[in-house]
């Protein structure tokens, strides 16, 4: 089986992507305007200023949409399918898509609390997705 694609590290996701290595999930935060930021970037979103920080983040979310994927996009992703992809709010207010891991495709809703876990890859790299945070699924 062909192995799962690995992120691009650059110099504005090296620390987001080091964080993740040792399972923390970190956010970029504004020092002007103070909005938590994702994906990482070299500048706000929101007010354009390059004054950002790194900052602990919880790893709880909301989801917002999903879709259930039944055709692998490569070869890597055969075996994971039917899989869920699905954009949740985080809970620092900006939203991110990754994988939903540990559901059946029929539990899944939009509403649905998420926690951020981490799927290790090669190389070292854990890349965080999704898991349902409620004790019920």
């Amino acid at each position: 089986m062909k192995p799962k694609p690995l992120p691009h590290v650059g110099p504005f996701t090296r620390p987001y992507w080091d964080a993740a290595r040792e399972s923390r999930f970190m956010l970029q935060r504004c020092r002007r305007c103070r909005q938590a930021i994702y994906y990482p970037r070299p500048w706000c979103p929101h007010c354009w200023s390059t004054e950002l920080e790194w900052m602990p983040a919880c790893g709880r979310g909301q989801v917002i949409t999903y879709s259930v994927i039944h055709e692998p996009p490569s070869e890597a992703f055969v075996s994971e399918v039917p899989y869920i992809l699905a954009v949740a709010r985080l809970e620092e207010g900006p939203q991110m898509m990754a994988n939903v891991l540990g559901i059946e495709p029929a539990r899944m809703r939009v509403g649905l609390p998420v926690r951020i876990v981490f799927e290790e890859r090669s190389g070292g790299f854990r890349v965080p997705q999704f898991a349902p945070a409620e004790e019920s699924t």
